[in-house]
């Protein structure tokens, strides 16, 4: 059923069904950039070098939140240096025109200091400055620079004459904007450009419609005078209108067009129902895309290992896909060490402590002796490129495994002719064992062709190397391609028909260029509807996996005599798995991964919240088969989201019991994935929530009382139309 909001109300929103308090999409807006007043100032954590010793161009320099609205979100409150470091990782950039000039678009995820996760969608581009201070102190130190250049380069002036106005090596290769020239800066001939950034702090990954809004708004920018919805209408919108649906809804919301004098365009967001899979936002199609299905299950490997996990890319969205994808095939497990997608180069420190760890580290920014770091699982996006730690064991029925994962791939043409090879099939122990790599020195693995970007891993022997004992995965570097700030403003269509063996470097292009389909190339939302189907249909793969290696994890759970508040004392100290006879049970090829596995942090806690599940079925009266009330209140110390996981885990469980009885018969029936139970009920209420949402937010309404201004750069924006809160946007 659909029902349209009427224009007018201050919400924006009519709730269909029982009145409940709804999330507000997004917390926060952010500009961040150069603080004129302040001036120039060198960012030395950002360079990760000696400031003086490159080119003023090539620096960067200290950024500042220029502005914030609302002021004060009563629970989240506004972490200015934080959001401002990672809305620009890299500090402030000065760019002339003889550099490219992209926008280009990233997410982050930070962890607040209650534990909970929050999310920030920043759009960083480049703005001309004409401000006199700003380019004279580019001026002078581009001649400091030339001056301490050409002293430390004495007998260069001896060799030639004209060198002496600035280096010989800026001179060469004018027309290349690659060469060293492009990094000088001449005020009387060259413009200055300098990133800014705006950004949603948001609870939720919407990484999708967070990516429009904020390239759609910085597109709408007014730059002509004309009639149009002024920036704050559109910003309004997100900040006060528009919510996050209740758990099993959909709403359907109204986001700024691709050119002011268009419509708004309309999509859909969604929440699972809490008996399903959480949210995932992010395209797995991404994930596969930019690592191929074998190196995304040994990377999973090492991450349910508890591995240190270090990403690197010159793209920071990807940093971000690769490390909220991976983590989320966890489910019903939850990372719980540290997780930093994004890490800014001050924090590199954070690399040198002996735990666990999820980073994403910008290429430039990258010390080759991390790389060597003993124990490490260092991955290579943009060169896709994986080195596994020593000895890391085989996940069980990979082979299968795989298999199932191609066959989902498949069925979403991507690509349109994807065929595994014929060694998927073959026993585990010879394909891609650390192990096995050891004893056989070093291996180099590359894909047989740069068309097929999810075929599996092919083996070529190299010689024997004692200085780099990890196994390394490699796979063909795809083709990059480069966007001016012309093109973007004017040739960028989210229904262009780039095929995925071109996909850019920069994720905004991987993102909003679809596949083409039989009837023609894909708009930006059924490429989204698409990729939240995969999302499905993959994560119930990895989570049947789960439930198929734990089928009988209960019988081995030690269910302690203590009372509950006796047992939480000595929690620590308690054996609460029966570690020894769980293992006794298994194929002894699939050992050493288990024991590892049961040594995890992330399988500990799913067995403490299964005990903590004991006891409150103790204290409502009901058994293990879950008919009483559950007392999910009474958890003090533990959080009550991971046991809604293990509740679906254990849910699963039961249901396979149920359809398919013993499990010779499981194994056995589970090699089709349409024998996969809850597969086909999440297909169909993931299809209804996005064909009939439950909710509508009314498009856009001005918010000014003046006429819209036009400007050359983006503006700070009128605050008394975004600090205020509507009487209805925290209850309906």
């Amino acid at each position: 059923m659909e029902t349209k909001v009427k224009k007018g109300s201050s919400s924006g929103l009519k709730m269909l069904n029982d009145k409940c308090q709804l999330t507000k999409f997004a917390d926060y807006f952010v500009i961040c950039g150069l603080d004129l007043e302040n001036g120039l100032e060198a960012d030395l954590y950002a360079d990760g070098v000696t400031n003086l010793n490159i080119p003023p161009l090539d620096r960067s320099y200290k950024s500042k939140t220029l502005a914030h609205y609302p002021v004060h979100v009563s629970g989240n409150p506004f972490d200015s240096y934080g959001i401002c470091m990672l809305s620009l990782p890299q500090g402030l950039k000065f760019r002339t025109q003889k550099h490219e000039i992209t926008p280009r678009f990233h997410s982050f995820a930070s962890t607040r200091d209650d534990g909970k996760r929050c999310y920030g969608f920043s759009l960083v581009f480049y703005e001309e400055t004409k401000n006199e201070n700003i380019c004279t102190a580019m001026q002078t130190l581009q001649s400091m620079y030339i001056t301490e250049l050409s002293s430390s380069q004495g007998s260069l002036r001896r060799q030639d004459p004209i060198s002496r106005s600035l280096p010989r090596h800026f001179r060469l290769g004018d027309d290349d904007k690659n060469s060293s020239a492009a990094s000088f800066y001449d005020i009387t001939k060259d413009t200055l450009f300098v990133t800014k950034s705006i950004t949603l702090v948001c609870q939720f990954p919407y990484a999708h419609v967070a990516e429009v809004f904020l390239t759609n708004l910085y597109k709408c920018l007014p730059r002509i005078p004309g009639a149009r919805l002024s920036l704050e209408s559109y910003i309004y919108n997100i900040l006060y209108d528009i919510k996050v649906p209740d758990y099993g809804r959909s709403i359907r919301i109204y986001l700024p067009p691709e050119q002011p004098s268009m419509l708004p365009i309309n999509t859909i967001i969604q929440r699972p129902k809490i008996t399903e899979l959480p949210l995932l936002d992010f395209p797995l199609r991404l994930l596969f895309s930019y690592l191929g299905v074998e190196c995304v299950i040994e990377l999973f490997t090492c991450v349910l290992l508890e591995n240190q996990v270090l990403l690197k890319s010159e793209d920071f969205q990807k940093l971000t896909i690769v490390a909220e994808c991976i983590t989320s095939l966890l489910f019903p497990f939850e990372w719980p060490h540290v997780y930093a997608p994004i890490l800014p180069t001050a924090l590199h420190h954070f690399l040198d402590a002996p735990v666990p760890f999820v980073m994403g580290l910008h290429s430039e920014n990258l010390d080759s002796s991390v790389q060597q770091k003993v124990g490490l699982c260092y991955v290579d996006i943009d060169n896709k490129t994986i080195r596994l730690p020593e000895e890391l064991p085989t996940i069980p029925h990979k082979s299968d495994f795989i298999g199932e994962i191609y066959d989902a791939l498949g069925k979403f043409q991507m690509p349109e002719k994807i065929e595994p090879p014929s060694h998927v099939q073959e026993s585990e122990s010879t394909i891609l064992n650390p192990k096995n790599l050891l004893i056989n020195n070093n291996f180099y693995f590359q894909s047989p062709s740069d068309n097929d970007k999810y075929s599996n891993i092919q083996y070529q022997r190299l010689s024997a190397s004692p200085a780099a004992p990890s196994a390394t995965l490699t796979l063909t570097k795809s083709r990059r391609k480069k966007h001016s700030l012309h093109d973007f403003l004017n040739d960028f269509d989210y229904s262009g028909s780039s095929s995925v063996d071109n996909q850019s470097s920069s994720s905004e292009t991987a993102t909003r260029t679809p596949k083409k389909s039989s009837a023609g190339s894909l708009t930006s939302n059924e490429q989204y509807y698409n990729d939240l189907r995969l999302n499905s249909e993959i994560r119930e793969i990895f989570l049947n996996r789960f439930c198929q290696i734990f089928l009988d994890y209960e019988q081995f759970v030690i269910l302690p005599n203590q009372n509950k508040s006796e047992w939480l004392k000595n929690r620590e100290s308690m054996h609460n798995f029966d570690k020894a006879s769980f293992l006794s049970d298994q194929t002894a090829q699939y050992r050493p991964f288990l024991s590892q596995f049961l040594e995890s942090q992330m399988f500990a806690t799913l067995i403490d919240n299964k005990i903590m599940t004991s006891f409150d079925d103790k204290a409502s009266g009901s058994g293990s088969d879950g008919k009483g009330k559950k007392a999910d209140e009474d958890f003090s110390s533990f959080d009550v989201h991971v046991n809604k996981n293990l509740q679906l885990l254990d849910n699963r469980i039961k249901i396979l019991k149920k359809h398919f009885g013993s499990a010779e018969e499981i194994n056995i029936r589970w090699k089709n994935l349409e024998n996969i139970p809850h597969l086909h009920s999440s297909k169909v209420a993931l299809e209804k929530r996005l064909k009939n949402f439950d909710l509508e937010v009314s498009p856009p309404s001005e918010v000014l009382r003046k006429s819209p201004a036009y400007f050359k750069s983006f503006p700070m924006l009128e605050a008394s139309a975004l600090n205020q809160v509507s009487s209805e946007s925290e209850l309906f």
